[in-house]
């Protein structure tokens, strides 16, 4: 496309500056962020420089709100607040798009792009001079993960195509739509299990809730894992191989503190000091499942369990590590 020369000229006025910015925010951006969130930026390109003052919405070319924008991507409503507090505390933010989180110009049958928007400038110590970058504002869009892959997967259909296709834009809506609902849906969720229709066990989880419990009783939660759901899954695993409940876990665990072992072992996960209890309290249950035909389930058998009393003739049934 053709850009005029006034319109180049200003536009390359601004760039150098704000490549500089980006250089700036994006390093703010680098140590403030969760690690789990993602970040993007980018300086506005001149033909879309050129496009976007033709829309006639900007009165002052040299003052563009998004000459230099960027992204916060997080994992869902819930965290769009954080990542608010965190970029106002380390930057001056002057506005904001929409205005409020419970207002909205948008129809009730209208999906079209309302992310939040912050415009903000960089925070510049008193005791410093001020720098020329430190005047400019630019853009913050925080998004959640689903929205950013809506924007990824469909703007081009809607922002940069090369004809009028209403169907296109038809299909893109309507998954922006689902998008959004599976979005209230995982931000309501502590709400929603409360509904009788959801509400409800199958015996898997009632099992493994029982497992839980117990571990929880018997182990700090420090010496637990954080994916503690996990280890519940292995732990009903293991008792189902070995035909053993958790009644019968809590004995065995419970003889074993007695013994001056159980618990009081520090140098094993949970889980591996659940199986040390196993073969000193039900070695014989362990042995007949370890020397039996070879099973999908294989017990782990590391260096640090004591197993010189297990009688072992097979080893399809074990991992040796």
């Amino acid at each position: 496309m053709k850009v005029i020369q006034s319109i180049e000229s200003i536009y390359d006025e601004q760039k150098e500056l704000n490549d500089k910015l980006k250089v700036k925010v994006d390093q703010v951006f680098k140590r403030i962020k969760k690690d789990t969130w993602h970040y993007i930026s980018r300086v506005k390109g001149l033909e879309s420089f050129a496009l976007k003052l033709e829309t006639g919405r900007f009165s002052n070319p040299n003052m563009l709100e998004d000459f230099f924008a960027c992204t916060l991507v997080v994992e869902n409503l819930d965290q769009i607040n954080k990542a608010t507090t965190l970029i106002r505390n380390n930057f001056d933010v002057t506005s904001q798009k929409p205005k409020s989180s419970r207002m909205t110009h948008k129809e009730p049958f209208s999906f079209q792009f309302d992310d939040l928007r912050l415009y903000a400038q960089l925070k510049h110590p008193d005791y410093l001079p001020p720098e020329p970058i430190s005047k400019i504002s630019f853009e913050i869009q925080i998004k959640t993960f689903l929205q950013h892959a809506w924007g990824l997967a469909t703007h081009d259909l809607i922002y940069k195509a090369d004809e009028i296709n209403w169907p296109k834009e038809r299909i893109a809506f309507q998954i922006k739509a689902m998008l959004e609902q599976a979005e209230v849906t995982i931000s309501g969720v502590n709400n929603l299990i409360s509904l009788p229709e959801v509400s409800k066990d199958n015996y898997e989880t009632a099992e493994q809730k029982k497992i839980l419990k117990f571990y929880q009783d018997f182990f700090p939660k420090d010496e637990l894992p954080k994916d503690i759901v996990r280890l519940c899954k292995n732990t009903k695993e293991l008792l189902s191989v070995l035909n053993l409940k958790v009644t019968d876990l809590k004995n065995i665990l419970t003889s074993e503190n007695a013994a001056g072992r159980g618990t009081n072992l520090k140098n094993l996960s949970p889980f591996l000091l659940i199986i040390q209890s196993i073969i000193y309290q039900r070695q014989a249950v362990l042995e007949e499942y370890i020397n039996d035909v070879p099973k999908k389930f294989k017990i782990i058998l590391p260096k640090e369990l004591q197993t010189e009393k297990l009688a072992i003739t097979s080893l399809e049934n074990i991992i040796k590590v």
